[in-house]
C-alpha cells in the first residue's frame, strides 16, 4: 500500500486491492518515473514536447487498460450532498487513476463548510473512495438581518440553509454569543422537555444569557451560577407550571431574590419571529 498523509486527522491514500502484481507495478511507475525526469531535464524544448505527447499515450494505455475512475463511493454524508463531491472528481475523467489528484480533491471538498474532516482513498483499477466527517449544527446564529448556522466550537457553516432548520435549533443573539452557546445549552439539555419551549436566546453583554419561551417568558440568567438558575427553573416549572401563568417575564439575575412580570390585560404573543 502506498500511503499519503496530510496529517494526524486528515489523510488520502492508493490501494493496490486484488493485484498480485502490485510490487510490478509499483517498480514500473517508479522506473517511468526516473526516465521521465532523466528525459525532461536533459531535453531541448522540441523534445520535451515529444516527451509529453508519449506521456499522452501513456494515459490512454492506462486508460484502456482500466486503470480510470469508474466508481465512487462516498460515506459519512447526511447534510452535504454526494453530488457536490462527484462534480469535483468529474473534472478528473479524461485522465488515468494514476494521475488523479488526491490532494486537489481533498483541498475542494474542505471549501465546503459543512466538512469537518475528509478521507480520500484510491482503490485500484477504478475506485475512488471518500469518507465526510460533517460538522454538526446546534444552534441558528443572527447577526443583524443575517442567519447563519453554528457548531458547538462556534465556526459558521455559509453553506447550511437555515430555513430547513429553523424549527430544530435555537436563535442566539449577541456579540460572541456563537463562541459561548455551546456551554449554555449544555446546561439546558438536562432538562430537554422544558428547554424545547425555548425558541431564542440572547447574550447580554458577554457575561450572561436572556432565554425567550414560546409560551412568551423571558428568564434573565444570572452571569454566574448558571446551574443552580436552571434547575430553579425546573422545579418552579414542575410544581407551579410557570409557562401557563400568564408570566412575560422572570428575574433570577440576583440569588437572593426572584423578580416576576405577569401580564393581566392581553394574551401574551407565543407566535415565534420570522427568521
Amino acid at each position: 500500500m502506498l500511503e499519503t498523509k496530510i496529517h494526524k486527522k486528515n489523510h488520502f491514500k492508493t490501494d493496490f486491492f486484488g493485484f498480485l502484481t502490485q510490487k510490478m507495478m509499483i517498480l514500473l511507475l517508479l522506473i517511468l518515473s526516473i526516465l521521465f525526469l532523466i528525459s525532461w531535464h536533459s531535453s531541448n524544448n522540441k523534445n520535451k514536447s515529444q516527451v509529453i505527447n508519449k506521456l499522452e499515450i501513456s494515459n490512454k494505455l492506462l486508460i484502456h487498460l482500466g486503470f480510470k475512475v469508474e466508481n465512487i463511493v462516498i460515506t459519512g454524508t447526511h447534510y452535504l450532498t454526494k453530488d457536490y463531491i462527484k462534480n469535483i472528481i468529474k473534472a478528473h475523467n479524461n485522465v488515468n487513476i494514476f494521475d488523479v489528484n488526491l490532494s486537489t480533491i481533498y483541498n475542494k471538498i474542505l471549501q465546503n463548510s459543512w466538512v469537518k474532516e475528509a478521507y480520500i482513498e484510491r482503490e485500484l483499477p477504478n475506485t475512488i473512495k471518500i469518507k465526510i466527517k460533517e460538522n454538526k449544527p446546534i444552534a441558528i446564529w443572527q447577526k443583524e438581518k443575517d442567519n447563519k448556522l453554528v457548531t458547538a466550537s462556534g465556526d459558521v457553516i455559509y453553506h447550511g440553509n437555515v430555513q430547513i432548520f429553523k424549527n430544530d435549533f435555537p436563535i442566539i443573539k449577541g456579540r460572541k454569543s456563537r463562541e459561548n452557546i455551546s456551554s449554555m445549552l449544555s446546561i439546558l439539555d438536562t432538562n430537554k422537555n422544558l428547554s424545547k419551549n425555548i425558541w431564542s436566546l440572547t447574550f447580554i453583554n458577554q457575561r450572561r444569557w436572556d432565554l425567550y419561551f414560546k409560551q412568551g417568558l423571558v428568564v434573565r440568567m444570572p452571569a454566574q451560577n448558571v446551574n443552580k438558575a436552571w434547575n430553579k427553573i425546573i422545579k418552579l416549572q414542575q410544581n407551579y407550571n410557570i409557562l401557563n401563568l400568564r408570566l412575560t417575564e422572570l428575574d433570577l439575575r440576583n440569588p437572593k431574590q426572584l423578580l416576576g412580570k405577569i401580564n393581566f390585560d392581553k394574551k401574551i404573543i407565543s407566535k415565534r419571529k420570522d427568521l
